[in-house]
C-alpha cells in the first residue's frame, strides 16, 4: 500500500511528461532525484516502534523516521553532511533532501525531495509535503 500512495503522488507529474514527451534537462534532473528517493525508500512495520522508515541515498546521506504518522514520531539523521552530494534538514515539518555543497551546480533552487514524517512518502514540492501534515 505505501508504494501505491507515493506512485500516487508523483503520478501526475509523470504523466504530463510522457504527454509531452519532451522535457527540459531541469525537470529530467528533477524526476531521476524523485526516482531516488523512491528507490531510498524502506519501510516496515515493527513491535516496538510503529512503521519505521529508512531512505539511504547511498553512503552520505541516511534518514530514518520512527512511529511514521504515530503519536511517537521521530526523525533521525543518521548520515547527513552539508559537503556531501545531497544532505537533509527539516523544513517546515518536512524532511528536505536538498543539494550538498558536492553536488554538481546544474539544478535550480525548487531542486530537492520532501519527505513527510506523517505519511512517509516523498513529494516533489515543500506545499505538497507540509499539506500532508495536516
Amino acid at each position: 500500500m505505501h508504494i501505491k500512495i507515493i506512485l500516487r503522488v508523483i503520478t501526475p507529474a509523470l504523466a504530463l511528461l510522457l504527454a509531452t514527451g519532451s522535457v527540459s534537462a531541469q525537470q529530467s534532473l528533477q524526476d531521476r532525484l524523485v526516482q531516488r528517493a523512491i528507490e531510498a525508500t524502506k519501510c516496515e512495520e515493527t513491535p516496538n516502534n510503529g512503521r519505521y522508515c529508512t531512505y539511504k541515498f547511498g553512503k552520505a546521506l541516511q534518514i530514518g523516521i520512527k512511529d511514521v504518522g504515530g503519536s511517537d514520531t521521530t526523525v533521525g539523521f543518521h548520515n547527513s553532511n552539508i559537503n556531501s552530494e545531497l544532505y537533509a534538514v527539516l523544513y517546515f515539518g518536512c524532511v528536505a533532501v536538498v543539494p550538498g555543497h558536492a553536488h554538481p551546480k546544474n539544478y535550480d533552487r525548487d531542486y530537492g525531495v520532501f519527505i513527510s514524517p506523517r505519511t512517509g512518502n516523498i513529494y516533489r514540492t515543500s506545499p505538497d509535503c507540509q499539506a500532508s501534515l495536516k
